[in-house]
């Protein structure tokens, strides 16, 4: 809005200079939370006691009415999703951040992950927990790669950061957005799509349940190029690369939990990498691993020793590695959790 490369930047030029109605405007829109939202209205009002109409505000400025209008909208928007995913059963869970956040209970698929995850105490990847609240903050950018109900998503969501919760189940995106809803997680953003080495369409199972391990792997195309087959469903594939571009998309940390089909992730997000800015947590599907002709030395060779550190993330926190020698088996988290940080 106005030239103005950010709303900080804006917002600065307001203080400085209250009567610079381009920095009033650009330094109110667009709302990053609900409390912002209901504060446009009163930025409008002094827009107006500015004396600029619609009429004679600069083409590059947004008028007070089509502001306005966008703010109706938006809060049209809430109260039909609030409609929408109105659920009568649910789960709740109280963070070590004091936040209790909600999952719906209405499809077997959150009924099954809530019978799983009631089977540990306090609460279901305690380690995972801990580690995202210590080190997300408002702002930051967290990608979920195998977002399943949104369990880890509500988690990051917790913490006030912006989460792309990307899963391949059509069915559970409903799941995702009836979990943003009733926690009023407004920067949840749930994508269906895969995250691979490159972009395309993969095609997986229809029936049973739809593991990522029933994705092509490396050359993300068609198993079998037969669009015809009821048997199969296909999904769109990206890299992490190709998606989130620019400092401001950059993912302070990103999550990776995609059953054996980790490493051509990881080979989706070589510049991600190569830029050492990006936290990495692996879930490590040894079993599965082997299905895309992978090994344990293809996830590790995805990370040089220079410039990362290697650990493991148990309950109680992080345990140093050099290698996956020194990965040790947890009877609480049989797929470990390997976390490869930036020095």
């Amino acid at each position: 809005m106005g030239n103005f490369t950010s709303r900080a930047e804006a917002r600065r030029v307001a203080v400085e200079d209250p009567g610079d109605v381009s920095a009033l405007a650009g330094g109110s829109w667009p709302p990053y939370n609900r409390a912002e939202m209901m504060k446009i209205p009163v930025a409008l009002r002094r827009i107006a006691a500015l004396g600029v109409s619609a009429g004679t505000m600069p083409e590059q400025i947004l008028s007070p009415r089509f502001l306005l209008w966008r703010l109706r909208e938006l809060v049209k928007l809430f109260n039909e999703r609030a409609a929408r995913h109105k659920s009568e059963t649910s789960w709740s869970l109280t963070l070590p951040n004091n936040k209790t956040v909600r999952f719906p209970l209405d499809d077997p698929s959150a009924v099954v992950f809530k019978q799983m995850a009631g089977e540990f105490s306090p609460y279901y990847e305690k380690g995972l927990a801990d580690y995202l609240i210590a080190h997300l903050e408002p702002g930051d950018v967290f990608v979920d790669v195998g977002a399943n109900v949104g369990y880890v998503s509500a988690i990051a969501a917790s913490t006030g950061a912006v989460v792309f919760a990307v899963e391949i189940q059509r069915e559970l995106i409903s799941q995702i957005e009836a979990m943003a809803t009733m926690n009023e997680f407004d920067l949840v953003r749930p994508l269906h799509m895969g995250m691979s080495s490159g972009s395309g369409l993969s095609s997986m199972w229809r029936t049973g349940i739809n593991f990522g391990a029933g994705l092509e792997g490396e050359t993300v195309r068609a198993l079998q190029d037969e669009p015809r087959s009821i048997a199969d469903d296909f999904v769109p594939m990206m890299a992490l690369d190709d998606v989130f571009v620019g400092e401001a998309m950059r993912p302070k940390i990103v999550k990776i939990d995609v059953e054996g089909h980790e490493i051509d992730v990881l080979a989706g997000a070589r510049r991600l990498i190569e830029e050492r800015k990006t936290t990495f947590i692996v879930e490590y599907h040894a079993h599965l691993i082997p299905l895309f002709d992978r090994s344990a030395d293809d996830l590790t060779a995805s990370f040089g020793t220079d410039g990362w550190i290697w650990s493991q993330l148990m309950d109680d926190g992080l345990v140093r590695i050099s290698g996956m020698d020194d990965v040790q088996p947890d009877e609480r988290d049989p797929n470990p959790k390997l976390v490869f940080e930036p020095v």
